[in-house]
């Protein structure tokens, strides 16, 4: 596979769907160089926006967290609960679109479905600016949740249908990254220099959001929608494309027939719930560090301009960490899961410190427990890149990046709940429910990690090792098998 000639024209054949389909002898074809040459050009077009998309989208949620310090909750005279309620009315609409969002990602070309969320998401942004009361910040809240609810779900199927099983964690440690959390806080301390006639706050919603429209528009003309109808690819490339992720045997197409069956299996896979009890712990805690983390910050004694940039270590923490750990696993195998668990329990850690000590004595430890849980992130992307690795059927694929997107506006609902008024600005409760999730992010990777190594022991003594593994995974373009229907399949941990 690595070392042969160039692949022939004649080699190849075309499907009954008009997809270009490898010949017989493509599998023998594909060079160490040629193959450094797809990932190259991926990453130079497919993986920049990706992280673009998911960056924006992060920047975007954060930016209520830091209209609150620029006085969002006064101008728009905010009682109670009404702002956490705004962190949650998002993820109601998140949740009523994930669905239809089932349906419509084999239905839809999924690079321009990427590109009109998109742009969507950053007009009503831009309509954030201009709301004056509690009503109208939570109709574009919704908004906003009902178009960034397909983006997690199709980044997950791009992860698949781009790349390799051990490039996928180093990529989407890429485009789920924290950057929005590192400039996040730079850049509203630079809008908050703005002497304009608006307040602050509103110059964030502004600012962001034309520039998520700009975006959008980008995305939606230069993304394209799978491997096969790659701009950047010759023909031959789109071809040896296929042979050099055949291997991973999950497909690289997504339009299917609905599967319902497959949705079952997933249903009944035990290792599926370890993915969603993760992704419920994740949300909790996101929640927190989404919308309250500024505020816990500022009741370290900061000022407004002070506080944003106080709060940017925490997310160059997560991106440091994530960054590398994930490059650890493209050369040690079968470590995902073994870093979800220690990153999980250093997170705890951190909301240990934050919860026990008292702020007066120990500031600063406290603030260290604060950075600490920005170890967060690194189970949510292990977990991301497990989930699309060991998932194969295109309705699967299609229902575990959807249900995943559920869990996770599930949690988020309930997050910012546990942050009480009353409490502020510690939030002790908030703080413990932090410290929950934690423990159950840990305990979902541990259960994980034994499931697969129990189901691959158990395939190894009923099938024998995995014989012919490209060419069935070539085969399963036409045949969409799942992961428990294909026999050659192994799971990676």
């Amino acid at each position: 596979m690595d070392n042969h000639s160039a692949s022939k024209p004649e080699d190849m054949v075309s499907t009954e769907t008009g997809r270009a389909s490898p010949g017989p002898g493509v599998v023998e074809d594909l060079s160490k160089a040629q193959a450094r040459r797809l990932v190259l050009k991926t990453d130079l077009v497919v993986t920049p926006l990706a992280v673009l998309a998911m960056t924006l989208a992060f920047l975007d949620k954060n930016a209520l967290g830091y209209a609150a310090v620029f006085g969002i909750r006064d101008d728009a005279n905010l009682k109670g609960q009404d702002y956490s309620w705004l962190s949650s009315i998002f993820y109601f609409g998140y949740l009523a679109m994930e669905f239809p969002n089932l349906w419509l990602m084999t239905k839809v070309p999924i690079g321009k479905y990427i590109g009109v969320c998109l742009t969507l998401w950053g007009i009503s942004l831009c309509f954030m600016g201009l709301c004056h009361n509690f009503a109208g910040l939570a109709t574009i809240r919704f908004l906003l949740g009902v178009f960034e609810a397909a983006v997690l779900p199709c980044m997950m199927l791009l992860n698949s249908m781009w790349y390799r099983k051990e490039e996928q964690p180093l990529r989407t440690a890429f485009w789920y990254n924290t950057l929005a959390g590192v400039f996040g806080g730079i850049l509203s301390y630079a809008i908050g220099q703005i002497n304009g006639s608006l307040p602050t706050w509103k110059y964030i919603f502004i600012i962001y959001g034309a520039v998520t429209v700009s975006i959008g528009v980008l995305i939606f003309f230069v993304l394209p929608d799978s491997p096969s109808k790659a701009w950047f690819f010759t023909d031959q490339e789109k071809r040896l494309a296929l042979v050099r992720l055949a291997e991973n045997q999950t497909g690289v197409e997504t339009h299917q027939k609905f599967n319902t069956k497959q949705v079952l299996e997933a249903l009944r896979d035990p290792k599926c719930w370890c993915i969603w009890l993760c992704a419920l712990g994740y949300a909790v805690v996101n929640a927190g560090v989404t919308n309250f983390n500024p505020l816990i910050i500022a009741g370290y004694g900061f000022s407004q301009t002070k506080t944003v940039l106080m709060a940017t270590p925490q997310a160059a923490v997560a991106m440091v960490a994530g960054a590398t750990l994930t490059a650890i696993t493209f050369w040690v195998p079968n470590m995902r899961c073994v870093f979800w668990i220690i990153a999980s329990l250093i997170g705890m850690g951190g909301a240990i410190m934050v919860h026990v000590l008292d702020v007066e004595t120990h500031r600063d430890a406290s603030l260290a427990g604060v950075y600490l849980m920005g170890f967060y992130n690194v189970p949510w992307v292990f977990m991301l890149s497990l989930s699309s690795t060991n998932t194969a059927g295109a309705t699967k694929k299609s229902f575990m990046g959807v249900s995943i997107a559920v869990v996770y506006a599930v949690g988020n609902i309930v997050g910012p709940q546990f942050f009480l008024q009353e409490q502020a600005p510690h939030y002790p409760l908030g703080i413990g429910s932090m410290l929950c999730a934690f423990a159950m992010m840990a305990a979902a990777g541990v259960l994980y990690y034994v499931l697969c190594v129990v189901e691959n022991k158990r395939r190894d003594a009923k099938y024998g090792k995995p014989q012919d593994v490209v060419q069935h995974g070539l085969e399963i373009n036409r045949s969409d098998e799942t992961d428990k229907q294909n026999h050659t399949f192994r799971y990676t941990y």
